[in-house]
């Protein structure tokens, strides 16, 4: 039995390492709860600090006995659920039962709490991932780890089940059994920490390496500005040689005097096309020096990311598994501000029926300055013609839908530095359909300038006397949501 590679997979070896917990436990006191996403531990009170684990884990689905405390690594990979209810449930219950189900792989607790109720607490051994129950006497279910649990959680266990299997003699084979489950745990354990990790720091490189690449390509396209801006003087030279239909312009350089082949769109009058060339040379001159910043700064990242990465192999390697899981805590924390979980962690709120949910995603530039980003037409419309002042900043990314963008200014909109300008509009940038470009134009004006046209849909705006500037789609550094 204690040869086979996973025994407590067998019905008849856990009904027996129950049987041998019944003998040794019952009965005995819970003095605390601990809950986690996919595991719990009751203690038990006792001399050596027994516990009693039951993990719903894929991969590692079932119960074991512990005595004292976790290895601090395992600890640190353990995190605690706040807010559920099993703590005062079972806090200071007795344990007077325990068994499994007499022909399913249910385990069953008995319990009796202080205030002298009955419960049934029921966890699921089959299946890749468990679930648990906790019962009153008349079967209702007080709480259920998963919804729609297996109909075997849901009724109240027969008597039989708790006189199930058979307590050896000798329990060195439960100890044994006992040991390997918690190894199995802490593997498993340890083994998604990895690959949560991997994965997370892997698709964070994969964007990087993606807005690299198009960066790279920007500054390209921006250092080609000079180029541009002949090209559209070169034509306005010409403009009076040129018909609608065109599609190529033979003209000659004004500065060197050189032929020229310029494309022309056929569709648009001959003006059309020098501005447009005008516009090309205007954005690539413009946006040069943010665009190199930017690409520097995400060279940075994928270089840091690239030694997170090569490091998180080596401890993938790692053959202990307290030491890995010890080795991925210090792993995480070094690296913290890498993890997109990190940078786009969100402070959570509790509503209750007095707190209604509020209006806008909103955040706080340099611990100073208030945006409030409209997350649809609705709120767009409220937000911009009724719940911003005239002298707040508003932004939205030029020539695409998205948010539209309010930065509060306490009625001095000439106050905000020109950071806080960026960062707002990045914030307009990052929630436009233009989000996935390496460089937004992003327009912005004083409130008092925005309009909404008569008879025009919810959401509607046209803005007077806007100014631009290009910006990477982002929550930048220093911008909090609140």
């Amino acid at each position: 039995m204690a040869n086979a590679p996973h025994p407590w997979t067998e019905l008849s070896v856990l009904q027996n390492l129950v049987a041998h917990l019944r003998q040794m436990w019952i009965p005995l006191d819970i003095f605390r709860m601990a809950v986690g996403p996919d595991w719990m531990r009751l203690h038990l009170v006792g001399d050596e600090r027994p516990g009693l684990v039951i993990s719903s884990r894929p991969g590692s689905n079932f119960v074991f006995a512990v005595e004292g405390t976790w290895e601090e690594s395992v600890r640190q990979a353990l995190p605690l659920t706040k807010g559920l209810p099993l703590g005062p449930l079972l806090t200071g219950a007795t344990l007077l039962n325990m068994g499994i189900l007499p022909e399913d792989k249910v385990l069953a607790l008995q319990l009796r709490t202080p205030d002298g109720q009955v419960l049934t607490l029921q966890h699921q051994l089959f299946g890749a991932r468990g679930n648990t129950t906790i019962l009153d006497r008349h079967s209702k279910i007080l709480w259920s780890r998963h919804p729609s649990p297996h109909s075997l959680l849901t009724q109240t266990p027969p008597k039989s089940t708790w006189q199930t299997g058979q307590c050896e003699d000798t329990s060195d084979w439960a100890k044994t059994l006992f040991d390997k489950m918690l190894s199995a745990f802490q593997q498993r354990l340890a083994q998604d920490i990895f690959t949560s990790h991997h994965t997370s720091i892997s698709r964070s490189s994969n964007t990087t390496n993606r807005l690299v690449k198009n960066l790279s390509q920007d500054l390209e396209n921006a250092n080609r500005g000079q180029e541009y801006r002949r090209t559209a003087e070169a034509l306005a030279a010409n403009l009076h040689t040129l018909n609608q239909g065109q599609d190529i312009a033979e003209i000659f350089d004004l500065h060197d005097g050189t032929p020229m082949s310029v494309q022309l769109n056929p569709a648009i009058t001959p003006s059309a096309n020098m501005e447009s060339w005008f516009r090309k040379a205007r954005k690539a001159e413009n946006g040069r020096q943010i665009i190199a910043e930017n690409l520097t700064r995400s060279e940075e990242l994928q270089h840091s990311q690239m030694v997170a990465i090569a490091e998180l192999q080596l401890l993938g390697e790692l053959k202990d598994d307290l030491e890995k899981l010890s080795a991925l805590h210090l792993w995480a924390s070094t690296h913290e501000a890498l993890l997109p979980a990190a940078r786009t962690a969100r402070k959570q709120r509790t509503k209750t029926a007095e707190e209604p949910a509020r209006l806008f995603r909103r955040y706080l530039i340099d611990g100073k300055w208030e945006a409030w980003v409209g997350r649809n037409n609705k709120e767009n419309d409220v937000l911009t013609h009724k719940a911003s002042h005239t002298q707040d900043l508003w932004f939205h990314a030029q020539g695409v839908s998205g948010s539209h963008v309010i930065l509060r200014t306490s009625g001095h909109p000439e106050q905000v530095p020109k950071t806080v300008l960026e960062k707002a509009a990045g914030l307009a940038a990052l929630h436009s359909k233009a989000r996935h470009s390496s460089l937004v134009p992003v327009i912005y004006t004083e409130r008092r300038y925005v309009r909404k046209p008569r008879k025009a849909p919810v959401g509607s705006a046209v803005c007077l006397r806007e100014k631009s500037l290009f910006t990477e789609p982002a929550v930048a550094p220093g911008v909090e949501p609140i």
